[in-house]
């Protein structure tokens, strides 16, 4: 068949007639069924007007207005939605109840379906209707941000704690919680396991057993240790477009008598293919070739253009390179001018919160320009894996609330963030990564309660609709052997991580392994961590600032570089005492109480040279000489590779050219995924473990410093209440007493926004 066929009416009637009664023996299965009856209602919507209902109720889109259907079959279907409203008290589709039923059927229930099925709806309708503590595990801290909000939309009930890490506060008011969580964040769940009653745990995006690496080997570690440690609990495991479900099962030797696994080929939303020809020009075309032949159709017009008309809106996916050398500004260039400022209130005040967490401005060519900020203003959206996460939230909020018309976004994308949009645009098409090509198509149309066929609009390159093709084609399948329970002998630290993992000697406390917490007991380490703390503490003001001289910082930095060269067994590479050293500085503007917009106003008016600059602007004097100053760029410690330290900007930039969002992504890289999972957990081991070879309270202020960035025991609870050191400042004075119970206001507490 040709789509060019399907312009023809009579035609289009005939395999309309032939889909229906193929989708109603087998169900929406078959995604080309969805994608010829996508290309029926764009050629001939009084065809499918005449049919609608009865397309929906075959669908099984249940939760769409219906109002009546023209077949016997039709009448049918309309029954089981009255039958499922009925039993449940909501409208769910087939597959939705099936998810239901089978997760109440067994204590471990592992599934597949693909991206537009609804599996999220019925997951928090699960979260919702518990009566006990319910725990969410997800692959990345940017989908605890999507979970985090939704739940804080949808559950009203303030006696229910809504948390991203596990903590026992609020108790005075809590009747339940509900913790969302990555792998590495569970650690707490089974040190407190004993004062709170899981009742169901849910791994969403559970692909991630198949991560190489650390993390792979995490989560199939948790999946054994919910099993063993918290036998009373439900374990349900979500994956899109994967073929072995079971394997879940298997590898990490559940019980099968106790377990259900099921496989679900439906879907609620359509997709359609188009590619971009090298002259601009657009054709839609086919994605299986076993159903539509190799002829394209041209379309005659740009989607992109009459989308962003429209008000639509593209995910354009590109490279994280592209976005930070800001290449994508000129390749889409003709998408970007089409957008012009926004004024809705709620949209402004949502840029003026971020405007205030990152520190940028949105004047061109005035010191602490953001690009991003002044894109978002037009609603064009950036999203990457090194966009701090408070900004990742409220970029998200953004295009939730329909703002977004372009998104400029990376893989982070892939990991089941729910953000649809009308057209998706694949700029790039890495080989071997077919589940992340599904789920960013997954991402191509919205799903609607309106009486019409939702569909989205997936492009591709002409020269890479062969390679899109094979990939859709191909079979997601799961390993059937978990990472724990091969004989790969990979690094040393990957085997310790390992070796802890199954002889359950991983220490929760200090999320290390006990050869690690070994390394840290070291009284070779003494001289250098009493360094440390002299130099703080000596340093250290009433309000927490700490003001060491020049002399002293280098002291403390060289000790910093001591002990992780003591603690890896080897010498440091020059690059890698160049990442601890911005890393040090970093982390005392932290422990100071700064902001995160403050401590990158401060990186930037260093390494743009503001001051020197602004003395020559008075003068009347030209800054094109002063260049840029250097700073080591983020990367992954320890790396025995970093020869020499590397620039976060190019050689020769110009002072006044320095760029202030990558000062913000590399900062977050920094505090985020340096810092905060990385080289706290290790410092703070160390100076607790010091503390108990040689007593020092010290020693503990100075761990609580590391963990939290302050030891004042009110700044403490509020953190641990999920308020940012933003929020601190803010609020400190609003607060008159938290604890464990709970939290007390004043009465102004009332006047604040």
């Amino acid at each position: 068949m040709k789509i060019e066929d399907l312009k023809n009416r009579n035609f289009a009637e005939d395999i309309l007639g032939r889909i229906l009664s193929n989708i109603y023996k087998i169900g929406p299965v078959r995604p080309t069924d969805y994608e010829i009856l996508s290309y029926i209602s764009i050629f001939h919507p009084e065809l499918i007007e005449q049919h609608i209902d009865d397309i929906n109720l075959y669908l099984g889109l249940f939760y769409k207005e219906i109002i009546t259907p023209k077949s016997l079959q039709g009448c049918v279907q309309k029954m089981f939605l009255e039958c499922i409203a009925e039993h449940f008290g909501k409208t769910y589709t087939p597959v939705q109840t099936s998810i239901l039923n089978n997760s109440e059927e067994k204590k471990i229930f592992s599934f597949s379906a693909p991206t537009s099925t609804g599996k999220s709806h019925v997951l928090f309708s699960i979260i919702e209707e518990s009566e006990r503590d319910v725990v969410v595990v997800v692959p990345s801290r940017a989908l605890i941000n999507e979970y985090y909000l939704r739940l804080c939309e949808e559950i009203q009930d303030k006696s229910i704690n809504i948390l991203t890490y596990v903590d026992k506060i609020n108790t005075a008011r809590c009747r339940r919680n509900i913790f969302v969580l990555t792998p590495e964040r569970c650690k707490d769940l089974f040190r407190l396991k004993d004062q709170f009653s899981i009742d169901v745990i849910i791994f969403d995006e559970a692909q991630l057993t198949d991560e190489k690496g650390k993390r792979g080997l995490y989560f199939d570690a948790i999946v054994r240790r919910c099993n063993r440690e918290l036998p009373n609990s439900k374990i349900i495991f979500a994956h899109p477009f994967v073929k072995n479900p079971e394997a879940q099962i298997s590898k990490n030797a559940l019980s099968t008598e106790q377990s259900i696994s099921e496989v679900y080929n439906q879907q609620n939303v359509g997709q359609i293919f188009m590619c971009e020809k090298p002259n601009g020009r657009f054709c839609y075309f086919g994605s299986d070739t076993s159903v539509f032949n190799n002829k394209q159709l041209a379309c005659g017009y740009d989607p992109i253009e009459a989308c962003i008309k429209a008000n639509g809106s593209i995910l354009f996916y590109v490279s994280k390179n592209s976005i930070i050398s800001n290449a994508y500004l000129n390749v889409f260039s003709k998408y970007i001018s089409l957008c012009s400022e926004i004024e809705d209130p709620e949209f402004l005040e949502i840029i003026e919160e971020l405007r205030d967490f990152t520190g940028g401005g949105t004047v061109a060519y005035m010191n602490y320009y953001s690009q991003m900020l002044a894109l978002l203003k037009r609603g064009i959206v950036i999203h990457h894996g090194s966009l701090p996460l408070k900004a990742r939230m409220l970029v998200e909020k953004f295009t939730r609330k329909h703002f977004c018309r372009i998104c400029f976004a990376t893989s982070t994308l892939e990991q089941g963030i729910n953000m649809p949009f009308d057209i998706v645009y694949i700029d790039r098409l890495e080989s071997q990564k077919h589940l992340a090509i599904k789920n960013l198509i997954g991402r191509a149309g919205r799903s609607s309660k309106e009486r019409k066929i939702d569909f989205g609009i997936v492009i591709i390159a002409s020269t890479k609709v062969a390679k899109l093709r094979k990939q859709l084609g191909q079979t997601v399948m799961l390993n059937t052997q978990s990472q724990l329970d091969d004989n790969k002998e990979l690094d040393a630290d990957y085997n310790d991580f390992k070796d802890a993992i199954l002889n359950d000697t991983f220490s929760d406390q200090f999320n290390l392994t006990q050869n690690q917490i070994i390394k840290l007991s070291d009284n070779t380490l003494n001289s250098i961590l009493k360094c440390v703390i002299d130099k703080i503490f000596n340093n250290i003001e009433e309000r927490g600032d700490v003001n060491l001289s020049k002399e002293d910082r280098k002291i403390v930095v060289d000790a910093f570089h001591r002990f992780y060269s003591n603690y890896l067994g080897r010498e440091l590479q020059l690059g890698e005492k160049a990442i601890l050293t911005t890393a040090f500085y970093i982390m005392i503007w932290r422990i100071q109480g700064r902001t995160f917009s403050t401590i990158c106003h401060s990186r930037y008016a260093f390494l743009s040279r503001e001051s020197e600059r602004s003395r020559l602007d008075r003068l009347g004097q030209s800054t094109d000489h002063i260049l840029a100053k250097f700073t080591q760029k983020y990367a992954e410690l320890p790396n025995n590779n970093l020869y020499s330290p590397i620039s976060l900007f190019s050689k020769g930039l110009k002072a006044k050219d320095v760029d202030y969002d990558i000062i913000t992504y590399d900062t977050y890289d920094y505090l985020d995924k340096l810092i905060g999972l990385y080289l706290s957990d290790i410092f703070y081991a160390a100076f607790i473990k010091y503390n108990e070879r040689c007593p020092d309270e010290r020693a503990v202020k100075m761990a609580n410093l590391i963990k939290y960035g302050t030891y004042n025991t009110k700044h403490i609870w509020m953190l641990r209440y999920g308020m940012s050191f933003e929020d601190i400042e803010l609020l400190e004075d609003y607060i008159e007493s938290i604890d464990e119970q709970g939290i007390i206001v004043t009465h102004e507490f009332a006047n604040l926004p």
